[in-house]
């Protein structure tokens, strides 16, 4: 299958330990790992995964704490091997756009996703970033225009997400042949990987993604492995993937 394809988990979820442990197994046989930041009003974010959001907020979540793991993960993960943080515009303006920068860069982060953040307004995450050598991450949607794609493009680094269904993360994966045509035109016009992502759940829709974008990113399923089956139960939905 191959492909540039990443996972997601909610960060220091369903604890600590078993985060750091999955986290180190989804990046042997993954690209990247998405890792999310737990917030109070996670907008884009499914039933599965604002739940396991929740979680750790009601423990006590301290940002610095969610440093300290992707810091350990990364200190044991391959060199080519990347971690890209998830979260909102509030918890990044609360720590300062510079400051939450310079911790990432720390803790051996790639790069920001921010998926409540348009376009238009993405330039002061961007200028940050960058001063520390990250990466921000343009997202795409199945309602952005031709026009939008290309200029959307044209910025992308690291890797450009494409939202491959209208709504929240943890539907199903369908794609309708305007939304096919949206992806190869973001393909034809990226110098980064196009990754599908928002609905893929299994080995069909991991395959379906690779074939049209180049890569995938799955998210709901492998937060809810975690939580069901620990990190063996993890490593087996890994490997469903895959077959």
């Amino acid at each position: 299958m191959k492909g540039y394809n990443g996972i997601y988990l909610m960060g220091n979820h369903p604890d600590v330990g078993r985060f750091k442990e999955a986290a180190s197994i989804a990046l042997e046989r993954f690209d990247f790992l998405e890792v999310g930041v737990p917030f109070s009003d996670p907008v884009a974010d499914g039933p599965v995964i604002a739940s396991a959001g929740e979680e750790v907020l009601a423990r006590g979540f301290w940002l610095k704490e969610l440093f300290r793991s992707i810091g350990d993960i990364m200190g044991k993960a391959h060199s080519d091997k990347k971690i890209y943080m998830m979260s909102y515009a509030n918890p990044v303006h609360n720590l300062g756009l510079m400051r939450f920068a310079r911790e990432s860069r720390r803790a051996g982060i790639s790069g920001l996703i921010l998926p409540d953040v348009p376009f238009v307004e993405s330039w002061p995450f961007r200028d940050a970033l960058a001063m520390e050598k990250l990466e921000y991450i343009d997202f795409l949607t199945p309602e952005n225009t031709h026009g939008q794609i290309e200029a959307t493009a044209r910025a992308a680094r690291g890797f450009l997400y494409f939202v491959s269904i209208r709504g929240i993360t943890g539907a199903d994966f369908k794609l309708d042949a305007a939304t096919r045509v949206k992806i190869r035109r973001a393909r034809r016009s990226s110098r980064v990987p196009v990754v599908l992502g928002f609905g893929v759940r299994n080995a069909a829709d991991a395959r379906a993604a690779v074939e049209l974008a180049g890569g995938f990113i799955v998210g709901t399923g492998a937060v809810a492995a975690l939580a069901d089956g620990g990190p063996k139960g993890f490593e087996h939905y890994i490997d469903s993937l895959f077959d």
